[in-house]
């Protein structure tokens, strides 16, 4: 006698389809930095109110979040923690950790490596220098695209709808805006950004942009000092990070 077959449970069902929706939403996100709820809704052919209900969920566990004062979402921090262990991962796999280990130990100075997420900057690997800097530049610290080297050093190499939408986040004044950009040749043309006490009173920074194979941004490489002791060592500081970013380039990371 043949088994009987076992009806299917409809909540199952649901919970899966559930599910699926809810993976289709994210991955939005996984190709967009930023999406509104009506763009996530054309593109995954959900109803805009299910759309919404979604995204106030995963809100809610930190896998999306409002963008701004705006209509857009963008990862969230559960997200981006997500994207730095993948990226810790890689790491291992590539010659950042030990070129920035190189850097630091000439340097006798912190460090970093940084990436773009969104509108912020996440720390993928730092490595302390010989002198312990009291710096907000640690592995996985985010910190907004608004002020320091690093920050002018991406921007600088962004394109220019990147910038954009890191202005509008922060509501940044047109003045300001011109200032940036203005700043932005300069820095390219350089090959790196320097400030100090941009972020941290009495730490001096320099950033050079690490590319990839294509010419593309992939991050930047960061060394900071204290400024009011190392005065006299920064034109070294700014060689030896030029030399770090043009060793990673080209198709390392």
């Amino acid at each position: 006698m043949s088994a009987e077959a076992t009806p299917a449970d409809p909540a199952s069902g649901n919970s899966g389809r559930t599910t699926d929706r809810l993976l289709g939403v994210l991955m939005v996100f996984a190709e967009a930095e930023r999406a509104t709820a009506a763009q996530v809704a054309e593109i995954t052919g959900i109803p805009v109110s299910t759309v919404y209900r979604m995204l106030d969920r995963l809100s809610s566990a930190g896998f999306v979040q409002r963008v701004g004062t705006g209509p857009d979402y963008g990862a969230g921090p559960v997200a981006v923690r997500f994207a730095e262990r993948y990226r810790n991962g890689a790491l291992e796999r590539t010659s950042i950790g030990p070129r920035l280990e190189r850097l630091s130990h000439e340097s006798g100075e912190l460090a970093a490596f940084m990436v773009p997420v969104g509108t912020e900057a996440l720390c993928v690997d730092a490595v302390e220098g010989a002198r312990v800097l009291r710096c907000c530049y640690t592995r996985g610290a985010v910190r907004p695209l608004l002020r320091g080297a690093t920050a002018e050093a991406l921007l600088a190499h962004l394109p220019d709808s990147r910038r954009e939408e890191v202005y509008a986040a922060y509501r940044l004044p047109s003045e300001r805006v011109r200032a940036l950009e203005a700043a932005h040749p300069l820095v390219r043309e350089r090959g790196v950004a320097i400030s100090e006490s941009a972020l941290d009173e009495g730490v001096w920074g320099a950033s050079a942009p690490v590319l990839d194979g294509s010419g593309s941004l992939s991050g930047v490489v960061t060394v900071m000092a204290p400024a009011a002791l190392t005065e006299r060592r920064r034109p070294y500081y700014v060689r030896l990070v030029k030399e770090a970013a043009r060793d990673l380039s080209g198709g390392t990371i």
